[in-house]
């Protein structure tokens, strides 16, 4: 194919090898896709997003203007932050094209979509054993950042994940985790951190993904492990597809204050993509306001479209996982995402009633479900601490002084 125009693979529900779907070219900061009739007439075919890339035969194909000409799901398993400078790095030039992007990165990206000639270097993928980047953490002298055991693993080419952090994939106890290092530019303790708030996320009936926290002298690496694959026995690797809320949401830029840029817009999604036959989309939204009250509640001001969205699991999307749940030490008291459906991000109890009936919560119920996660998050930031071996008061809790502002 031309440089302006690759295959698209995806991974369907229970099948360890991927199938082209489609092509997709880019031309001018327009997108444009076509499923492959081939793909069409199967029988276990999927659309690879519900609205934007909805099934079609249209032969002017489907197409993207926004993000560069990117489909959501697309630039959602682009390389970006660290993993697109440690790719960079290593193949000694700076990728400004984005199919060139998605074609260089190692095939650890989210979800279940590749946009590439080269499929096979995506199923080559190994991801390093975690015992490894421990030994390799354990010989770094102590003035070498922890970010430079990811550019030593043997065999790792970069990674295709997110965010600014140093991180990786890495097999731990048979499947897929990602290792998120502690940097330089990090505040002391980051992993230990987002470890505490995980844990205590699942206490207040959050399904936030499985974390453990390992120690290596005085470097500390948080494993968060992947709910978009499974590798089975014989070390075959199944994928899920994701959609981030950036792309459910049909954002353009990341840019704060974007009418779209809300949990209102969101739980309103929800509806749209998971509201079918069999999903409780009650369910959903309420777990939605959850999670938006919980940010609020331990500080999170990091909670942007990109750290959240849907997986397709059981025949159907829904909410995956909660993950990247790391609050700021100084937070400023607002939210990435709206909160309210006039556009406050202010993260006060106010605000979080004002909307709670969009999300099937009565104010009453809420008013609880507030009261006693500020009293779990009290009661078990020092115990997740201690869990560790660390001194209960190794971080100060959030004082929730913020949630007593105005709306």
């Amino acid at each position: 194919m031309s440089e302006t125009e690759k295959p698209v693979w995806i991974w369907l529900p229970a099948q360890a090898q991927p199938v082209r779907c489609g092509r997709f070219s880019l031309a001018s900061g327009v997108g444009t896709f076509h499923y492959d009739d081939e793909y069409l007439a199967r029988g276990d075919a999927l659309p690879l997003d519900e609205f934007s890339l909805r099934f079609t035969r249209a032969k002017r194909g489907l197409r993207e203007t926004r993000q560069g000409g990117l489909f959501g799901v697309f630039r959602d398993a682009s390389p970006e932050g660290f993993g697109l400078a440690l790719l960079e790095q290593l193949r000694g030039t700076t990728l400004t094209d984005p199919l060139q992007r998605l074609e260089l990165s190692e095939g650890d990206s989210v979800g279940a979509v590749e946009v590439c000639d080269d499929i096979a270097a995506k199923l080559s993928f190994q991801a390093p054993a975690c015992e490894h980047l421990l030994e390799v953490l354990a010989k770094l002298p102590p003035e070498r950042a922890s970010s430079y055991a990811a550019r030593e693993i043997k065999g790792v080419k970069g990674t295709s994940l997110g965010g600014e952090r140093p991180k990786l994939t890495v097999l731990h106890k048979g499947q897929y985790w990602i290792a998120k290092l502690q940097d330089r530019g990090d505040p002391p303790h980051a992993p230990l951190r987002e470890f505490v708030v995980m844990r205590l996320a699942r206490r207040c009936d959050i399904n936030a993904a499985e974390v453990e926290l390992a120690l290596v002298g005085d470097r500390e690496v948080l494993l968060v492990k992947r709910f978009d694959r499974h590798v089975d026995v014989q070390g075959q690797v199944y994928r899920g597809l994701y959609a981030s809320a950036h792309t459910v949401l049909r954002l353009d830029t990341q840019t704060r204050g974007e009418r779209q840029r809300s949990y209102v817009a969101l739980a309103y999604e929800l509806e749209r993509w998971c509201g079918r036959a069999g999903v409780d989309t009650g369910q959903l939204k309420r777990e939605l306001w959850r999670r938006m009250a919980f940010n609020a509640i331990c500080g999170n001001g990091d909670d942007h479209p990109r750290n959240h969205g849907l997986l397709h699991r059981d025949g159907r999307w829904g909410l995956a996982n909660a993950f990247d749940i790391a609050p700021y030490i100084t937070f400023s008291g607002t939210l990435a995402m709206a909160i309210t459906r006039d556009g406050s991000s202010a993260a006060t109890t106010a605000n979080l009633l004002k909307t709670c009936e969009n999300f099937a919560y009565d104010p009453t119920e809420a008013t609880e479900y507030i009261e006693a996660t500020k009293a779990t998050v009290a009661a078990g930031w020092g115990e997740e601490q201690g869990a560790c071996g660390f001194p209960t008061d190794t971080l100060p809790p959030p004082s929730f002084a913020w949630l007593a502002g105005k709306s």
